[in-house]
């Protein structure tokens, strides 16, 4: 199978005719125009719902939504991406607009849900070059949580199952051990707390929390060597930590 030689072609190598495709000629710039266009693409869909539901106590929906802070920090991040500075922007300067939106109290489940989303796929896509301080700020975010009562069950329990999948990838991510022990501490009991509700809530949830809960607690326990490295007084995880961990499993 291939092309066709042209008529008249012959002893020509199709193959030699068509110009080198390696990685380096592609270069770091497509990739980093690529990684540029995913990451305005969920800023963008997160401004689509931020402007249909946004809460604003001085003016009508629409003008809410142009000048909330919310959504100049996502328009913000759009350019920021495509500007020369981009390479040298910390992660957190790229995640903090969708950390903002999911702490934010304006922020309805349908807003809270769509900008975790979208966190979990920026972090995924930016894979290595997440920072343990990134990761940090993301747990805190996710921890502190909030979204008006009242929501519809499948909105909340969209939220919850979000918030799940966005802890899940702080610790699988290669920076994970950075964390250290409060953080992966927080992590858990957020985690062990969306449990407990998924058991007034729908299956689907609560199947996932499950086993969001144990693979939480396995890449823990993969990670202990590195988790501990000089938390205790001899290197070693410390007691409290581990009666935490022990106690979420046998939960």
């Amino acid at each position: 199978m291939g092309r066709p030689r042209l008529p008249g072609a012959a002893g020509i190598d199709p193959i030699a005719e068509e110009p080198p495709h390696s990685a380096a000629a592609a270069g770091d710039g497509g990739d980093a125009a690529g990684l540029a266009c995913a990451i305005s693409a969920e800023a963008s869909a997160v401004l689509a719902v931020m402007r249909r539901s946004l809460r604003h106590p001085r003016a009508t929906a629409d003008d809410a939504a142009a000048d909330h802070p919310l959504v100049s920090s996502l328009k913000a991040l759009r350019r920021l991406v495509f500007s020369p500075s981009a390479a040298a922007a910390p992660a957190g300067a790229v995640l903090r607009p969708f950390l903002d939106a999911v702490r934010s109290e304006d922020a309805g489940a349908a807003v809270t849900s769509a900008s975790l989303a979208a966190l979990h796929e920026v972090m995924a896509l930016m894979g290595p070059s997440l920072t343990g301080a990134a990761l940090r700020e993301v747990v805190d975010a996710v921890a502190s949580c909030r979204f008006e009562a009242g929501a519809e069950a499948a909105a909340e329990e969209a939220v919850l199952m979000r918030m799940l999948q966005a802890l899940l990838a702080c610790l699988r991510a290669p920076a994970a051990p950075a964390l250290g022990d409060q953080h992966v501490c927080t992590a858990v009991n957020t985690c062990f707390r969306v449990v407990h509700q998924a058991g007034a809530k729908g299956e689907l949830l609560q199947r996932f929390s499950r086993h969001a809960m144990h693979e939480l607690i396995r890449c823990v326990f993969a990670r202990l060597p590195q988790i501990g490295s000089g938390d205790g007084p001899d290197g070693s995880v410390k007691p409290e930590v581990m009666s935490k961990f022990c106690f979420a499993i046998n939960s």
